[in-house]
């Protein structure tokens, strides 16, 4: 879009040069793609400004709404467009009929006009600055009102209108002829101007060939209408062009000035043509108009947004001057949305009005400060990235299953019963994860996948004191093989540590006091089985599925299953950054054979409680029994690693923190370093 300088005085006193204009018009977030100087013989010296609009801002697609947003920038009066009534000389007799998709339509007729005469020099001068070609008086007009108010006008020639105005929708197979003769076949979502035997238009977009304005005519039917933005966007992209009024009907006009463009329109025919003028006939569905939004903005927020200080006399000010007639409730300010403008939907559009007319470049530059603000989706996001590099598989099962799987894997005391159950195998909600792992897992099974990986993020539901409660968990189920087959090594089978470590590498995200305790639950194996505790308090479990489980299923291995709690785990705060250490680290390997009853909770925090300072990591690297090691007992190996920040440690510093160690165990456990 471009346009003359000079056309903003007739709404605005501004008193600013071109370039300052196009900065302001830039920090204001309207793209200003330059100017050129033009002296005009009828205004004097100017500039033509050429802008390039964003597809949000259809109120700035004239001259008018320019001028508006200049005036809010400098708090300047804003005068509205000269509309001086033309008295009517005849009665209408044209009746118009709208449909919701064209809730606003007004028209006028002229008789007896010149079609010979010019266009105004200043109109003319205008148009052709604006990159617009002079047709004739009534077009020109028409291209004129456009740009000014940015409010499309279209001129039919009355004489070859048939009967009444209508807006609908096309029907099957019809065709009509565009004002470029291109012959376009319609399809039924197209939204037509029509007489009472055919479509004369294409709403919004284009007028018809047949009924076209000439040099002949010699009385016209002006027409001034709101159409939906949704009922004309795309529509001429679909025949394979695009319109000044298209462009602007896409975006949305002022629903709300129809008729002050056609009385714009009509003082400025009347002075080119004279001619007579009819009464001006509107046919409007209110309920069909789009209504305006009500949005609140918090102007504190808005401060802290910003890093300004923006009073609330000052917002008021810039809201007054944009039409949105703001109410004040001491910091909160609630506005309503004018009729022009369409993106303003929530707090989030305020805050930016608020950044555009203070100027981006007056912004103050303020380091961001890092916060978490991580949700329950987070959660869930960060648990199933965990479970996936894993090796895992996401499942995803209906929240209803069978009476048996609620008794077998059931944590509610009362069954949960649907009242109208999709099927008899889903008639009760679930109170566990469990069973859809089991049944897809057997599913798996059943067609040749035998070590197999599954989780599932869901819903489960419980019922205490007739109240219906519902946690988010995270639920897992292991068997096969811990790793691929390879020829070098034998296949080793998945073994409760392994899914424990499963459990720790999910959790260790979050900010807990992890600690296994064991602990029985009725479908786990009686001595393969834990809690997962944060601190004292229980949020989930792991274990082996019970033998008598196993049976039912026709298996001989162990299949593993882990649920964790999704609701009681608590986000780590964001850790300031610490710098790595230059120094080396040290690490020793340790095996401890202890008594079987020794749980490998226990021995870890014995030992990181003996390791000292320095220490970084104690992790369990092997569990064994059998062959070497004495009934009753089992070997822990841990592999500890210390590193300080400071300084190089030796390895004589290390050894006095092994031998304290190995005595600590020795004494409160009965345990010893194995050979």
């Amino acid at each position: 879009m471009q346009f003359s300088r000079n056309w903003l005085k007739d709404f605005i006193d501004l008193n600013l040069s071109t370039e300052d204009i196009c900065s302001q018009l830039t920090m204001a977030g309207i793209e200003v793609d330059g100017y050129d100087v033009f002296n005009s013989k009828l205004t004097g010296k100017d500039s033509v400004i050429k802008l390039d609009i964003t597809p949000n801002r259809g109120d700035c697609f004239s001259v008018y709404g320019v001028a508006r947003e200049l005036a809010v920038i400098n708090d300047l009066k804003l005068k509205k467009p000269a509309s001086s009534g033309i008295e009517s000389s005849f009665k209408e007799d044209i009746k118009i009929k709208v449909c919701p998709e064209a809730p606003r339509y007004v028209g006028r007729s002229l008789k007896n006009i010149d079609l010979k005469a010019e266009t105004l020099p200043l109109i003319a001068e205008r148009l052709i600055l604006s990159d617009q070609k002079l047709i004739d008086p009534v077009v020109d007009v028409t291209n004129y009102i456009l740009l000014e108010l940015g409010q499309p006008l279209h001129a039919f020639d009355r004489e070859k209108l048939e009967g009444n105005i209508s807006v609908r929708k096309a029907k099957k197979d019809e065709r009509l002829t565009l004002l470029d003769d291109q012959k376009i076949n319609l399809s039924e979502d197209c939204l037509v101007i029509s007489d009472d035997l055919k479509a004369i238009a294409l709403a919004g977009i284009m007028g018809g060939k047949n009924t076209c304005v000439t040099h002949s005519s010699k009385s016209i039917f002006l027409e001034s209408a709101f159409f939906q933005p949704s009922a004309v966007r795309g529509r001429a992209r679909r025949f394979g062009f695009q319109t000044d009024a298209s462009i602007r009907f896409e975006r949305g006009v002022d629903y709300e000035i129809q008729e002050l463009a056609i009385e714009r329109a009509s003082a400025i025919l009347h002075e080119t043509l004279g001619g007579e003028f009819g009464q001006i006939t509107e046919s409007k569905l209110t309920n069909s108009l789009p209504k305006p939004k009500k949005v609140s903005l918090d102007l504190n927020k808005a401060n802290r947004l910003l890093g300004t200080n923006i009073t609330s006399k000052t917002a008021k000010k810039y809201f007054t001057g944009l039409g949105m007639n703001p109410n004040n409730k001491s910091r909160k300010l609630d506005i309503s949305s004018p009729s022009w403008r369409y993106d303003i939907e929530i707090e989030a559009d305020l805050v930016e009005e608020l950044a555009r007319l203070e100027g981006y470049d007056t912004l103050p530059i303020l380091p961001l400060e890092p916060k978490a603000t991580r949700n329950r989706e987070s959660k869930d996001s960060m648990i199933s990235t965990s479970l996936v590099s894993q090796g895992f598989n996401a499942v995803i099962n209906y929240s209803f299953i069978s009476e048996e799987d609620e008794i077998v894997f059931g944590e509610s005391k009362k069954m949960i019963e649907l009242e109208n159950p999709i099927s008899q195998n889903m008639k009760y909600m679930r109170s566990s994860l469990f069973p859809g792992l089991i049944n897809a897992f057997i599913h798996n099974l059943n067609n040749g996948l035998e070590s197999q990986k599954l989780f599932e993020i869901g819903s489960v539901f419980n019922k205490k004191t007739n109240k219906l409660t519902e946690k988010n968990r995270v639920s897992g189920l292991v068997y096969g093989n811990s790793s691929a087959n390879h020829w070098l090594d034998k296949p080793k089978k998945v073994t409760f540590y392994d899914v424990k470590g499963v459990v720790e590498k999910v959790l260790s995200s979050f900010d807990l006091e992890i600690n296994f305790e064991s602990k029985s639950f009725e479908f786990f194996h009686p001595g393969i089985s834990s809690g997962v505790f944060d601190g004292s308090k229980i949020i989930g479990y792991l274990g082996a599925v019970s033998p008598t489980i196993l049976e039912d299923l026709g298996l001989k291995q162990d299949v593993f299953l882990f649920s964790l709690d999704i609701d009681a785990l608590k986000i780590r705060p964001i850790n300031k950054f610490k710098n790595f250490s230059k120094f080396p680290s040290i690490q020793r390997d340790l095996s401890f054979v202890v008594d079987k009853a020794v749980t490998g909770q226990e021995l870890s925090s014995l030992i990181n409680a003996k390791a000292g300072k320095y220490i970084k990591t104690a992790s369990i690297f092997d569990v064994y029994e059998g062959k070497g090691i004495e009934a009753n007992k089992k070997s822990i190996g841990f592999t500890l690693i210390w590193q300080s920040s400071k300084n190089t440690l030796l390895d004589s510093e290390i050894d006095k923190v092994v031998e304290l160690i190995v005595d600590s165990v020795k004494k409160e456990l009965g345990g010893y370093l194995r050979n």
